[in-house]
């Protein structure tokens, strides 16, 4: 019998038929103490209304025996079990009300052990089993009080001087009472025994969810291929998937419940969550690129931490990188070949009008020279200046290419930005030449400028040489325009070339970033390219803007040094 209380419960028959069986034990127990309780308290002198210890004795004996049969026919062979219950919770009914009658009937110490039978039925049977209890206790105790105003009682009454009720009245009265205290303990009972039964079973449905989230978060945590690595608040590792211990090779009971730090001080832990890489040298030897990162866990602050301080449980996630970063070098080196070749195939085309003209002109000159003075002064001076324009415009392709290329070292100074845009100004005195309007330079009388002189003038130049092309061929005006803006812990400076030509398209203005584009005829397309890569060596941003009266901004921002603490 012990050992079927001690299996878990599976179902609502066999959770009825344990609650039963603990019932008989209950019942064997506590009849076993009243007997034994009373006994001690005749044999000290009290006048208690009892029977004789014979029939005490043979009462508990009968008692034993039958609690016995009942609970190795529940084990075995019993198949309805509720009605078993019903008629075992009806017996001890009976039992309790022989007990009343013989110990005293109104007047007997034990009439409230009535309502056990009832709560037990309410718990174990539910409501309509309380309430059933309820009638046949009522019934018996009833029974019990009839019996005691007809004076049908046991001869030892008389030697124990029991007084019963003087009245029907007060008969009335006690059965009335005590039968309304049976229904409502079988009401209360019962009620309490739905709210338990659907609050197991709620449990039960949790517990079960519980445990299949528990087997899914296993088996996932052991089968996903990136490594997950938790430690707690004191930076020891509280978990350790497969995946990690394939990717470090390091087993995982030589690492639970080891300082982080310790077993991998290759990986550092910073406050600033993020991706991190890192050199990893397995036990074997091996040294791998590890990329990691991790993030702080939720998890519940002990009660002996104080109020507001955080838990610092992390989750570490790491991957083996290695093959990866091959992968990336391969792809890297594919699309630099890849850009090589679109680059040589520009630097082709570009080329090829050139040496056509070159080449035209040079058979001309040499039909020229077989035939001494068939071409005039003035054609020979165009061929000769169809050749020396071309040549220029070749090697400006070649300048501009490696420029772009091979870019050279930022050498920071602090220069005068005003100085910078007259210099450049006057070395297009031609382009600006063509302008149908003027250039406007609207600059402070000193901004000071921290960046390569030589390459910002390059990124000047460009800029305002597509600016005056734009509006060549119409009236309108370019505008260089600078300034600082002072805010938080580092300035920035910057630059707007603003012209009232044709403007750019919207899904053209990062397209003419690109080398080798390019919407003039005469244009290289490295101008910008070569001024982005300037800008951005510098740490800056150039944009591209538009307004209603300019409708082609071109905006560099250049920032400026944090000032130096006094």
């Amino acid at each position: 019998m012990l050992r079927f209380l001690s299996r878990p419960i599976i179902d609502s028959e066999q959770e009825t038929r344990k609650h039963l069986l603990w019932w008989l034990i209950t019942r064997v127990v506590l009849f076993t103490l009243l007997f034994g309780l009373t006994t001690v308290l005749r044999e000290k002198g009290l006048a208690l209304v009892m029977p004789d210890a014979s029939v005490s004795l043979a009462f508990l004996a009968g008692l034993y025996g039958f609690s016995f049969v009942s609970a190795l026919f529940l084990q075995r062979r019993c198949r309805a079990v509720r009605r078993f219950g019903l008629l075992q919770l009806c017996c001890d009914a009976g039992l309790i009300a022989l007990l009343v009658y013989g110990t005293g009937c109104s007047k007997s110490d034990f009439t409230s052990l009535l309502i056990l039978p009832v709560i037990a039925a309410g718990l174990i049977l539910y409501r309509m089993g309380g309430l059933f209890l309820a009638a046949v206790t009522t019934f018996a105790y009833g029974a019990i009080l009839a019996l005691e105003q007809f004076r049908w009682l046991p001869a030892y009454f008389a030697r124990a001087s029991h007084v019963g009720t003087v009245s029907l009245l007060s008969a009335t009265n006690l059965f009335a009472v005590y039968g309304l205290l049976f229904f409502l303990a079988a009401l209360l009972s019962g009620q309490l025994a739905r709210r338990l039964r659907a609050t197991e079973e709620k449990l039960h449905r949790t517990a079960l969810e519980y445990d299949r989230l528990s087997i899914l978060y296993k088996q996932i945590f052991d089968d996903i291929s990136t490594g997950i690595i938790t430690t707690d608040q004191s930076d020891f590792i509280t978990s350790y998937n497969q995946a990690a211990e394939r990717i470090t090779g390091i087993p995982r009971e030589q690492v639970l419940g080891q300082p982080f730090s310790r077993r991998f001080p290759a990986m550092v832990l910073q406050d600033m969550q993020g991706r991190n890489v890192c050199d990893f040298g397995r036990p074997d030897g091996a040294v791998i690129r590890i990329g990691y990162s991790f993030s702080f866990l939720n998890m519940p602050v002990r009660q002996e931490q104080e109020d507001g301080q955080q838990s610092r449980w992390k989750v570490v996630t790491l991957q083996d990188i290695s093959q990866i970063e091959r992968m990336e070098q391969q792809v890297r080196e594919a699309e630099k070949m890849a850009a090589i070749g679109e680059l040589s195939a520009s630097i082709a085309h570009d080329f090829r009008n050139p040496l056509a003209a070159i080449s035209g002109s040079a058979q001309i000159l040499a039909m020229d020279q077989d035939n001494i003075g068939a071409l005039d002064p003035a054609t020979f001076k165009s061929l000769v200046g169809i050749i020396l324009r071309e040549t220029g415009r070749m090697a400006k392709t070649i300048t501009d290419f490696l420029q772009f290329a091979r870019p050279a070292p930022i050498q920071p100074e602090w220069f005068d930005l005003n100085r910078l845009v007259d210099e450049v100004l006057a070395r297009g005195q031609l382009a600006t030449a063509m302008v149908a309007g003027t250039v406007i330079k609207d600059i402070g009388a000193r901004i000071d400028c921290w960046a390569d002189r030589q390459q910002i003038q390059t990124v000047l130049a460009h800029l305002v040489d597509n600016a005056c092309h734009a509006v060549a061929d119409r009236p309108g005006n370019v505008v260089i325009a600078a300034g600082e803006i002072n805010g938080g812990d580092q300035g920035e400076l910057w630059l707007e070339i603003r012209d009232q030509g044709p403007g750019i398209p919207p899904d053209l203005r990062e397209k003419v970033f690109v080398p080798f584009f390019s919407t003039r005829t005469d244009g290289t397309g490295l101008g910008l390219a070569i001024a982005r890569q300037i800008v951005e060596q510098h740490g800056g941003r150039i944009e591209i803007d538009a307004s209603p009266d300019y409708p082609t901004i071109m905006r560099v921002r250049l920032p400026l040094p944090a000032p130096t603490p006094p």
